[in-house]
Order: structure tokens, then sequence, then C-alpha cells
């Protein structure tokens, strides 16, 4: 009887039907994981690029619209101006046109008014520059009213002064209507100029004045105004020096008996 070697045979242990299908199951699992990851990548990609592009596309209409909105706003200003403008010619067109020759060179003479001249002593700090400060406030007053100029005017007003500030409203909106007043005659045949008394900014001057008739022309010289003349009267002038120079911090006119 012959024997005959075989070499050896390694034997490795069963596994279980169960064993099998772990190992199935976990390979499967993490297979799908993978996908279910790039899916969720791809997803993730997807919303961020639509959302980019939704929120360019709402930047752009935002911005588009707010455009939109300043040119129509634009336009709708530039007609309303537009349409003042022309109202405005027309209404002076109509002045114009109403105005005697008469009127027209009495308004034109008012306009061509030169300014006052200033006196020497306007900013000196003295009972001289005071005086001669009142002075040329009541001849502004007059150039304010015959030409709508109130610059200078409204220069030597303090703040607070409220008959300056009614001179200047006064006078601009005679103006502003197309209106002037003629040249009136003035006269200050008295001036009193008192110390600051003790807890007090201002000094008083008290000014004795003439003024020949005023007559002012209102909404284009269709309508006339005459204020009457007066001798003597009295107007009560407080004063105070700032900055070197003069302000009018008020004036009082006193009424007459």
């Amino acid at each position: 009887m012959s024997t005959s070697l075989r070499p050896p045979v390694t034997v490795r242990p069963r596994q279980s039907a169960a064993t099998r299908t772990r190992r199935s199951v976990v390979g499967h699992n993490r297979s799908g994981v993978r996908r279910r990851r790039r899916r969720a990548a791809g997803l993730v990609a997807v919303c961020i690029l639509a959302l980019g592009v939704a929120a360019c596309s709402v930047k752009d209409a935002k911005a588009e619209a707010s455009a939109s909105a300043s040119a129509s706003a634009s336009a709708a200003i530039a007609r309303a101006e537009k349409g003042i403008a022309d109202a405005n010619a027309r209404a002076t067109a109509s002045r114009e046109a109403a105005l005697t020759p008469e009127l027209r060179a009495k308004r034109d003479a008012a306009l061509s008014e030169p300014a006052p001249a200033k006196p020497p002593q306007l900013n000196e700090e003295s009972a001289e520059g005071a005086a001669a400060s009142v002075g040329y406030f009541l001849d502004l007053y007059r150039y304010a009213f015959m030409t709508g100029n109130t610059t200078e005017f409204a220069a030597m007003s303090d703040d607070r002064c409220k008959f300056c500030q009614s001179t200047i409203n006064n006078a601009t909106t005679l103006h502003n209507s197309g209106g002037w007043a003629d040249r009136w005659e003035q006269t200050i045949t008295d001036l009193t100029y008192y110390e600051k008394l003790d807890g007090y900014n201002y000094n008083r001057i008290k000014v004795i004045a003439d003024h020949g008739e005023q007559i002012s022309h209102p909404k284009g010289g269709t309508e006339t105004k005459i204020t009457e003349a007066m001798q003597g009267q009295t107007l009560n002038f407080a004063v105070h020096y700032m900055n070197g120079r003069w302000l009018v911090g008020g004036v009082e006119v006193e009424k007459t008996q």
C-alpha cells in the first residue's frame, strides 16, 4: 500500500450566515453614507449657489428700483421748479404790462438807489460812534424798503431785535411780490446818548426825527400804501458794542398823543 504525502491544508473557521450578513450590511451602509454625503454636499453647493443668485437678484432689483425712484423724484422736482419759474415769469410779465410809465420810472429810481455811505465814526466805541451807528441804521431802514437789500441792515441787527426782524421780513415780502417803496426824506433833529445802567448790557439812545410821506407799492405797483409825514417822532434805541461794531438790540417807537 502506497502512501502519498499531501500538502497540509489550512482550515479556516467557517463564517456563519449572520456574520456574512453583518459585513454585507456594514459595507452597504458605508457606501450609502458616502453617497448621501456626496449628495448632501451637492445639495448644499446648489443651495448656496441658488441663494447667491437670489441675493444678487434682490440686491440688483433694489438698486434698480432705488435708481428708478430717484430719477422719478428728480424729474418731478424739475417739473415743479419749471412750473414755478414759468408762473413767476408770467406774473412778472403781467405786472410789467400793468405798470404805467410813471410807476415804472419810480420803481427804477427806487431799485437803483445807492447804498448809504458809512460814517467815519461808525465803529468807534464812543458816544459819537453810537450816534453815527443809529443814523446809519435809519438810512439802511429806508434803503431796505426801496431796494429789498437787507444785508447791511441785518448785519447791524442783534438776534433779539424784534423791530429789526420785522423790518427785514416786511421789506423782503414787499419786494418778493414785485413791489418797492419810493424814497422819502428823513432827518434826525435831536439825539441823546445815555450811559449803560448797572446790570444792563445796552446803551439807550433817544432820537427825535422828522420824516416825509412814505409811499410803498405792493404787488408790483397794483396797490399803493401811504404813511403820513411826521414831525418830531421819538425813537428809543437799545445799542451795544460788540466785536468792533455797534449792534441794535431793539427799537421802540413812541406813540404820538
